[in-house]
């Protein structure tokens, strides 16, 4: 699963986001028929006390989303979203380019947010 998510992710980055960009997000959806699917945001600002800074994009991957199939609770696509993330900040080709950025975050798109990673 990490080499299709970090592969999607690559082609996501590689011509560089925005330069008003400050953090990114990582939308979750869970989908029909056990599916669910990830997008990638970039806001223009990052307040860690308020995750509405995420509603502030100045980029969406829009409908071109990482999605899997699998039967699990939302608890465990959640757990697997970190994973994958933590993983591409770890080993991932532009993951010094996400470093950059204020902050990465995920979460359910109607949901609180995760910060994965908070630059220093």
């Amino acid at each position: 699963m990490y080499e299709e998510f970090a592969a999607w992710l690559d082609e996501k980055l590689e011509n560089g986001l925005p330069d008003t960009a400050a953090a990114v997000n990582f939308n979750i959806y869970e989908e029909e028929n056990n599916g669910w699917s990830v997008q990638l945001v970039a806001s223009d600002r990052f307040d860690a006390q308020d995750d509405e800074w995420a509603c502030f994009e100045v980029y969406s991957s829009q409908e071109d989303l990482y999605y899997w199939e699998k039967e699990y609770s939302w608890e465990e696509a959640h757990e697997d979203v970190r994973e994958l993330i933590s993983a591409y900040l770890e080993n991932g080709r532009y993951s010094d380019m996400l470093k950059n950025y204020r902050a990465v975050g995920f979460g359910f798109v109607d949901g609180d947010l995760e910060l994965a990673y908070v630059r220093e």
